[in-house]
């Protein structure tokens, strides 16, 4: 149906959750997935309260919890017998995942969304608008379970 389903990995609920869905998603249509993670070593570790230059244990610390978080997706793919491959990014989150989306064809985007709104989304900023705005293919956003 999409054949590449680029899933933006971030290592949170929602994230969790969208993962879920596009492997079910893939699964049943047979479509592959590419697991995304960007990696933003500025402002994680500036929201950590770094100043630049960036401590190197501190941003390597990130990419190691990042190629962890993508190693459990890949597994999940596996266990759910989807083919996966996965790409860890630096940079814009955002650009990011548009790149990877194109860089592999991708039929679709999913997402997950934490659903900030007034101050919160103004001062973080939102992953899941950027791409909603500036994708040329769908995109699929999923909040956190609640369960």
């Amino acid at each position: 149906m999409f054949q590449t389903i680029v899933v933006g990995i971030d290592g949170s609920k929602a994230g969790a959750h969208a993962l879920e869905i596009a492997l079910e998603l893939a699964k049943a249509t047979g479509d592959g997935v590419v697991l995304c993670h960007a990696l933003d070593p500025a402002s994680l570790v500036a929201l950590a309260g770094y100043e630049a230059p960036y401590p190197a244990d501190a941003v390597e610390s990130l990419r190691q919890a990042a190629m962890q978080t993508l190693a459990d997706a890949l597994a999940a793919a596996k266990a759910n017998g989807v083919a996966a491959a996965s790409e860890l990014l630096e940079g814009d989150p955002t650009d990011a995942i548009l790149r990877c989306a194109r860089n592999h064809h991708a039929g679709l985007i999913a997402m997950g969304t934490h659903g900030r709104g007034g101050i919160k989304r103004l001062l973080l900023g939102s992953v899941a608008e950027g791409v909603l705005r500036r994708a040329t293919v769908p995109v699929m956003t999923v909040r956190e379970r609640n369960d």
